[in-house]
């Protein structure tokens, strides 16, 4: 797990935490609203998360595993997360964040009022998670992130690359759910990380998988309380999503059990041919259809340099943690 954000309303008064205030006027002058800004409380390691107090409400928004740690190539469960988010506040003289007690409160429907259960602890609004897949080799990891890049999640979640194609992402923009895989090394690299770990990753290939849920998905799913959040939920939707990465057990050899009709549009998309163009659009969304069984997804344009018909095989598995691995002087107990 990465990223948290979350909030909780206190009775006050607790100290106030801020970057300073933003307000908003009318013509006359007069205060219609105002906000705290949030202050960044910084970490070793070069990393920072931010927080804000306005004196009644306490917000939190960060990267928890990342922050006061070299890298955060392997990281902590939502329990870990939390006890390192309230010791950052309880710096801070802030009270932690806490699952509250349950209640039940009349919500208007579009059937009508409604009773639905509630908790008077902290809400959540974002949450990350993570998970690490080995392919063998740097060359194998950046094979398979250009076959990832031909799978689109579905017809409303487009997938795009990104850099020089070390990273793939679905559904960017969306105000429910956004999912990448990358290159961890490359990452690494940019940020400064060790040369022993950058090493590793590529060594065994490391591919990243990361899951942003979002406030309105969270909400959804009945998961936007800490008191009411349901891991196992949200671990299904992370292994529904993350079925992208396994379509390629999927892919044929040189594509010879494909029907022939769809054989010949196989290769044809392989080989960069704009296929939309030169099929009819019902003909085209029939094959579409019955390639997507088979990996392979025509509906998604081809970058290609140079096509090799012979398919390569890889296997990705999950990552182990290396024995030397230092989780860092951040890790809960």
């Amino acid at each position: 797990m990465d990223w948290l954000s979350l909030y909780q309303e206190h009775q006050g008064p607790l100290p106030v935490v801020s970057a300073g205030v933003v307000w908003s006027t009318d013509s006359t002058g007069e205060v219609k609203w105002k906000c705290v800004k949030a202050s960044t409380i910084e970490g070793s390691f070069e990393t920072s998360v931010q927080v804000r107090c306005d004196g009644n409400t306490v917000k939190f928004d960060g990267n928890v595993s990342r922050f006061g740690r070299p890298d955060n190539v392997f990281g902590y469960d939502l329990e870990q997360c939390i006890e390192i988010v309230n010791s950052i506040l309880a710096d801070l003289g802030l009270p932690p964040f806490t699952k509250g007690e349950k209640f039940y409160r009349h919500v208007r429907t579009e059937h009508g009022m409604v009773l639905k259960s509630a908790w008077s602890g902290a809400h959540l609004s974002r949450i990350d998670l993570t998970a690490n897949f080995e392919t063998g080799s740097l060359s194998n990891a950046r094979a398979y992130l250009e076959w990832l890049a031909t799978q689109q999640g579905s017809a409303r979640i487009k997938v795009g690359t990104h850099g020089d194609g070390e990273t793939v992402d679905w559904g960017r923009g969306s105000r429910r759910l956004y999912a990448k895989a990358y290159l961890k090394s490359d990452e690494l690299r940019r940020h400064g990380g060790a040369l022993e770990l950058i090493d590793h990753c590529e060594v065994v290939g490391l591919v990243r998988f990361e899951l942003t849920v979002k406030a309105t998905q969270l909400h959804s799913m009945g998961c936007n309380y800490l008191g009411g959040l349901d891991m196992d939920q949200l671990e299904l939707l992370f292994e529904e999503r993350k079925a992208v990465l396994t379509r390629a057990e999927h892919t044929h050899d040189d594509m010879q059990d494909l029907p022939n009709a769809l054989r010949r549009t196989a290769r044809d998309w392989l080989a960069g041919d704009d296929l939309e163009r030169r099929m009819s659009l019902r003909t085209f969304q029939r094959h579409r259809r019955e390639l997507l069984s088979y990996g392979i997804d025509i509906a998604v344009r081809r970058n290609v340099i140079d096509f090799k018909p012979r398919v390569r095989t890889i296997e990705v598995r999950p990552a182990r943690v290396p024995s030397w691995y230092d989780f860092g002087e951040r890790k809960a107990a």
